[in-house]
């Protein structure tokens, strides 16, 4: 069971790019738009796209189905159905994984819409970054709600490529250990720490390979194939890119600049800084930037250059010593694969946008594009605390959120005040009326008068602190509540997708009830999609 809440609803969500900018290719006009050429993808390119690719599928015990799906890619009337995240420790945030289930959704949309082609869900392992604090980091909840950071540490502080850092047993065996201390113990825990120590057991050697394990481990059975940036194979697909860059820079970097420029005096956003160079290279085992100087490239930090001619010609013999930055990565994963369609976040669907005129440099057509699906796991405490509170889960994620304005009865307190302060006036009224007859009966009663009065406002005083106590605690029980079912979806004011990772819920929950979820994750959703666990 699940609903949409619409994204223009959702302060927290990044909005990048107007949505009339990009046309939904499974309804409307954009279901005509034409695909790409596969004039590049010739029968020696697929062979060695499928072998490339099926390596690295069988050291990552990939699924029977997913297997079958690389070899549809040999097709020559397959197209690739491609998203891509870094990789991430234990697959990193829930949006990794949403966007792996919208890639095989967007895949069987597609086959529906173009029954004389074959649509294969891929996922781009993106390995040739250094982000490595990105990478390595985990967040969950601990058994008090808060958020919990955790961080895998392979003690090698070289700018290496993420893909290439190996995985290290007693990294990962602390970071297993800090899990177990975390996570509330559950039911499913041990299969929860199950999905880690598998994934980068038995001889894994980096943490792209681990990545994929664990991916494959969390998704079960399913048609999506795996590829990584790093499969030096694949790179062999790309040589005549980065040939291509390697030989001039300028090209690349006027066009993206002007285009920039272009989109900015729309108001269109552009993420990607125009700078010149969009390559890198692995020296000495470490991931440099190659850096334009008059002639060639400074290979930044090392005091080594490479004339242009060089460059050309170590990209030809060695492809696989080269990465891209943001602005050629696309360009370079659309060479290797017959891409049809692009599912992105926010902020990869607006730099698509900004480098579309880059692809003709290269004799490359550009692929569609679409928005990832956006998904929001609901628990039943959460549910519950809306239900008490009698409020909607828009309400609960609105940016001017408060519990305590929501939920402390300011009425009932001002009539609390009232109520205790009017009792004192009457009491204080009532003994002044007895004051005159005291007198006249026996004055000698006077102080236990005077002493009856102070007790009868002592009690009414003491009385109106205690309810105004209960008041207090029982409405502070009700704010924790709501605050607590706040930072279930919205961890540290950021969307629960861009932070926690699937362990948590695992944990929770087990694995069966989460494929559960996912299996109901739809593609052509125009909102966040709100699964009830």
């Amino acid at each position: 069971m699940h609903r949409s809440i619409p994204l223009a609803d959702l302060s927290q969500y990044p909005r990048f790019l107007s949505d009339h900018i990009i046309r939904s290719p499974f309804s409307g006009d954009g279901a005509d738009a034409p695909l790409r050429s596969l004039d590049r993808f010739t029968v020696a390119h697929r062979e060695a796209l499928v072998d490339g690719v099926l390596s690295d599928l069988t050291r990552w015990n990939a699924p029977p189905a997913a297997i079958a799906a690389a070899r549809e890619l040999g097709n020559d009337a397959a197209y690739a159905v491609v998203t891509g995240q870094q990789a991430g420790i234990a697959t990193g945030p829930l949006y990794t994984i949403y966007k792996a289930m919208g890639t095989i959704r967007a895949a069987e949309k597609l086959s529906a819409l173009h029954p004389g082609s074959r649509f294969v869900p891929v996922f781009w392992i993106e390995g040739d970054d250094h982000d490595f604090d990105e990478a390595r980091s985990i967040a969950l909840l601990d058994r008090g709600g808060n958020p919990a950071h955790l961080q895998y540490d392979d003690g090698d502080s070289r700018p290496l490529h993420v893909g290439d850092r190996a995985v290290g047993g007693e990294g990962i065996a602390a970071l297993v250990e800090s899990l177990r201390g975390i996570l509330p113990p559950t039911d499913f825990t041990e299969e929860a720490l199950a999905a880690v120590t598998t994934a980068y057991g038995n001889g894994v050697a980096t943490i792209a390979d681990g990545f994929a394990r664990a991916l494959y481990m969390i998704l079960g059975n399913l048609p999506l194939v795996l590829v990584s940036s790093r499969n030096p194979a694949l790179k062999r697909l790309a040589g005549d890119i980065f040939a291509r860059e390697a030989a001039d820079p300028r090209p690349l970097f006027n066009a993206l600049a002007a285009r920039t420029e272009t989109l900015k005096a729309d108001g269109v956003p552009t993420p990607i800084t125009p700078k010149p160079g969009a390559l890198f290279i692995t020296h000495e085992g470490e991931r440099r930037s190659l850096d334009p100087v008059d002639g060639g490239y400074d290979i930044r930090g090392t005091g080594s250059h490479l004339s242009f001619e060089e460059a050309v010609a170590l990209a030809h013999a060695e492809p696989g010593r080269f990465s891209p930055n943001v602005a050629l990565r696309p360009i370079v994963q659309d060479a290797i694969l017959p891409t049809a369609l692009y599912l992105g976040g926010p902020s990869e669907v607006a730099y698509l946008h900004q480098i579309a005129s880059l692809y003709p440099l290269f004799g490359i057509e550009p692929s569609l594009i679409a928005p990832r699906p956006f998904v929001m796991l609901l628990e039943p405490k959460v549910r519950r605390a809306l239900e008490l509170a009698g409020i909607t889960l828009e309400r609960l994620l609105a940016a001017d959120f408060s519990a305590a304005d929501l939920l402390v009865d300011r009425e009932l307190e001002k009539a609390l005040g009232e109520a205790g302060a009017g009792a004192l006036d009457g009491i204080h009224a009532a003994f002044a009326g007895m004051e005159s007859i005291t007198r006249q009966i026996d004055p000698t009663l006077e102080k236990a008068l005077g002493s009856a009065t102070a007790g009868a406002s002592k009690g009414i005083e003491d009385l109106t602190k205690r309810l105004g106590s209960a008041l207090r605690k029982k409405q502070q029980t009700e704010i924790d509540r709501l605050n607590g079912a706040r930072g279930m979806v919205l961890p540290e004011g950021k969307l629960q997708e861009r932070s926690l990772n699937a362990i948590y819920f695992i944990n929770k929950y087990g694995m069966e009830k989460f494929r559960a979820a996912l299996g109901e994750i739809g593609i052509d959703e125009d909102g966040m999609q709100v699964m009830e666990l």
